[in-house]
């Protein structure tokens, strides 16, 4: 055998041997969690969630938990670098921001049962530019939770309209002291917009125009709700230290039974179980304002990064979490949160109680817009609410000024708007 042929039945050997081995190697995809529920509990669902998965498709999940404090950079970073995870859980505000960049890959929601098998404002949170680039997960709203015995002592019911939460807290101050009546979060909530944005709603008002590029929020209905919000503090109803609390400070003020309402999630539920299990409270929809009720839509999406070189198993690993015994039993038993599938939610357990009225508020709640800059847009809106508030914890609060910062914050929003591709 001549020394060319030899070399070049050496050269088809090796190649032989390259494709038995890659063929041989075991698929793998790497997947990115929060820490949607204690560690103990969490750990031990993912390994036996992958096991099963792995025994089915024969790709193995690397699973890692993220915290919410990393997680943006993590993404970010594996989106500018091609590397990291395959698949990822990403917040419903975050998912069409990074979309924008280009790193996510484009769904094809009819693999995962189309639109019509997710609740309305979470398939909307996976949009951008008309696509989608996520999968809804699960989601969350805020309700009213009420301390039944603190009712019962002021003799009111639960309150029906934003108007009526000022009478029935005046009716629990008078019996139970200041501050008694509600729990809010102030100047550390860096969600403090999710609130207002409840009460900006039922009024009839809404954050941007997208069509026009255009804040609206900065209208009277805008106006009006903040001067609700701040009244909260200002009239007494709730603690003057809620102008500074974040919202966990303000959940734990309700959960702790110091005071009689607080708009929370469901996750709450399972801090009340753990926390104060004695507690007596209920929970009722949001109030009603002057166009009815409103709640805001947020929860988590599953992505897929547009590096992975695994697409397919990715994408096999979310329908496997999002088959309905799977959703129901990790947000049942785990996040406490809501199934995004309708599937899911047609479970009985969500059908009783207050996953009854969480349920309810859902099919109405509404989700922000699916922006590229709705980061900016946020952080304009949250830091003239914050100045709004500091002016009332110095003294220097005046009702007239509401509306001169929320010009300003629209005046930023405005701007981030024209960045909008």
């Amino acid at each position: 055998m001549t020394l060319r042929r030899w070399v070049l039945v050496c050269a088809v050997l090796v190649a032989m041997v390259s494709v038995v081995t890659a063929s041989a190697a075991p698929r793998q995809i790497t997947f990115w969690v929060m820490p949607n529920a204690p560690d103990e509990t969490h750990t031990a669902w993912l390994d036996k969630a992958a096991q099963e998965f792995e025994a089915e498709t024969g790709v193995k999940v690397n699973w890692e938990i993220v915290g919410w404090g990393d997680a943006w950079s993590r993404i970010a970073a594996a989106i500018a670098t091609g590397e990291g995870a395959d698949v990822s859980q990403v917040g419903t505000t975050w998912n069409p921001q990074f979309a924008a960049t280009g790193g996510l890959e484009k769904i094809d929601i009819a693999e995962f049962g189309g639109p019509s098998a997710f609740m309305k404002a979470n398939l909307e949170s996976t949009m951008y530019k008309g696509q989608h680039y996520g999968v809804p997960w699960f989601a969350e709203t805020r309700c009213l939770f009420y301390n039944k015995d603190m009712f019962a002592a002021a003799k009111v019911n639960p309150p029906q309209t934003y108007d009526e939460v000022i009478t029935v807290g005046k009716a629990i101050t008078k019996a139970l002291g200041q501050g008694k009546a509600f729990a809010m979060a102030g100047t550390n909530a860096w969600d403090l917009i999710h609130n207002w944005a409840i009460v900006l709603w039922a009024n009839g008002g809404d954050l941007v125009d997208v069509a026009t590029k255009k804040a609206i929020f900065n209208s009277e209905a805008g106006v009006q709700a903040m001067r609700w919000y701040v009244s909260l503090v200002e009239t007494g109803l709730a603690d003057k230290a809620c102008a500074e609390y974040n919202q966990p400070q303000a959940d734990a003020a309700f959960i702790n039974g110091n005071v009689a309402m607080c708009f929370m999630g469901p996750w709450n539920i399972a801090n009340i179980e753990q926390e104060n299990p004695s507690l007596n409270y209920g929970v009722v929809e949001p109030p009603k304002g002057s166009q009815g009720r409103a709640s805001f839509s947020g929860g988590s999406n599953l992505v897929v990064f547009k590096a992975s070189k695994n697409k397919d198993a990715a994408k096999a690993w979310i329908k496997f979490l999002l088959r309905k015994g799977k959703l129901v039993d990790y947000t049942q038993n785990l996040s406490h949160m809501l199934p995004a599938t309708l599937a899911a939610f047609e479970d009985p357990y969500y059908s009783t109680g207050v996953w009854k009225t969480f349920k309810t508020t859902l099919s109405y709640a509404t989700a922000y817009p699916p922006l590229a800059v709705w980061g900016d847009i946020e952080n304009a809106i949250v830091s003239e609410f914050k100045k709004i508030l500091s002016d009332y914890i110095v003294g220097k609060y005046r009702a007239e000024d509401v509306k001169i910062y929320l010009d300003a914050a629209a005046k930023k929003v405005d701007e981030a708007l024209k960045r909008e591709k």
